[in-house]
């Protein structure tokens, strides 16, 4: 069968060429790729009055009409996609050697810009390596003990709450819950609220595969959800009390926030560049909800669910009691507080929980970029261009 298809798509790009070939007495153009990246995806495409006919030809050597334009396509995800146009205008075998760039990863300085859907885009700031002390003695009982975390490799994360306009290029926001009546502002910047942990890590999910096919994104890099210590981090930006700055600078809450979401970015931004980090709307984080920080993972970046990761077995749960760190799957970890919640609900160090199917309309997320390589032997990459 594969046969006969491959005959077929060779008398489409042969065509008429074997008899205006014979009769001035050239020989058929012929081409084959030579690619530096051996598992890409190589198609030629001949334009025609009638249509465009696309075949893909790997390494093969593919036959031409002579004088036809035509279209090479190469793709393979964490590359950036060569494409160029030409006409078929030289006689006998032609070789062509493609060496592709990989997905160019963002400067550990830098501004991430991403290209969404429809001239949207979403920047991401630069958060740095260091440490810091997690959690707060004036706090919640949950906010204990403090501990020190520290994060090795720099992570991304977004200047803003994602937005309505934002989110719409992944699918349309659902109806949000009204709040006495009124319902949440829907307007472009206003932050999407009523999400869902579960829609919030699928956003993240549809923009890593978007960056990956568009070769934007080297292999071993995400988007995802930050884990709380990520978002606690980014949130402090090297400040250690309560609040980063003045809360009624930096946020909305329920003092100042005329019962409603308002528009990202119009309150100040941390030392880090990032807005909306206290009030607004909550967000959600990658992790599950723990009573409290005892054996608190001390890498900021640790992810998983397993209760082994924290240094414990099963054998010692309850051990100290209920302030013992008790773990429950069934709920995920929000943080900033949101605009009808106190200003203390709004620290940087309080924390909250939800069942991940939640859509409540304080509900939102900001997504971060991270160095999440699928194996150990995945060599770390920061900003890379072509290198074979």
């Amino acid at each position: 069968m594969k046969t006969w298809i491959g005959l077929f798509l060779t008398v489409l790009l042969i065509g008429s060429a074997t008899l205006s070939s014979a009769q001035n007495g050239s020989k058929n153009p012929s081409l084959k790729v030579v690619c530096s990246v051996l598992a890409a995806d190589i198609t030629l495409t001949l334009h025609l009055p009638e249509g465009d006919k696309t075949v893909t030809i790997g390494t093969r050597t593919v036959p031409l009409k002579q004088g036809q334009r035509y279209a090479l396509s190469i793709s393979k995800d964490g590359y950036v996609p060569y494409k160029n146009s030409f006409v078929a205008d030289w006689d006998g075998h032609k070789e062509k050697s493609v060496v592709m760039e990989k997905g160019i990863a963002p400067g550990t300085t830098q501004t991430w810009t991403v290209d969404l859907e429809n001239s949207v885009t979403m920047e991401f700031e630069p958060i740095p390596v260091g440490d810091f002390m997690m959690g707060s003695n004036d706090g919640e009982e949950d906010e204990q003990p403090v501990h020190r975390v520290s994060f090795s490799r720099p992570f991304w994360m977004a200047k803003t709450e994602v937005t309505n306009q934002q989110y719409e290029q992944y699918k349309k926001p659902g109806k949000v819950l009204k709040r006495k009546g009124v319902p949440m502002p829907m307007g472009a910047t206003d932050p999407v609220c009523g999400i869902s942990w579960h829609e919030a890590s699928g956003f993240c999910k549809w923009l890593t595969q978007k960056e990956r096919r568009d070769g934007r994104l080297p292999e071993g890099y995400e988007y995802t959800l930050p884990t709380e210590a990520e978002w606690e981090y980014a949130c402090r930006a090297g400040s250690t009390g309560e609040f980063a700055e003045k809360i009624d600078s930096m946020g909305w809450y329920n003092k100042n926030s005329s019962d409603r979401t308002n528009p990202v970015g119009l309150k100040n931004p941390n030392a880090w560049g990032l807005y909306d980090m206290h009030g607004n709307v909550w967000e959600w984080c990658a992790d599950s909800w723990y009573a409290n920080y005892d054996h608190a993972p001390t890498d900021g970046s640790q992810r998983g669910l397993a209760p082994d990761e924290y240094g414990m077995d099963r054998t010692q749960w309850g051990e100290k009691g209920t302030t013992y760190r008790r773990r429950n799957g069934g709920y995920r970890i929000v943080r900033g507080g949101s605009w009808h919640y106190s200003a203390r609900a709004c620290r940087s160090a309080n924390r909250y929980y939800h069942t991940p199917d939640y859509k409540l309309n304080y509900l939102g997320f900001r997504p971060i970029l991270i160095w999440n390589p699928p194996t150990t032997s995945l060599e770390v990459t920061d900003r890379i261009k072509a290198t074979q």
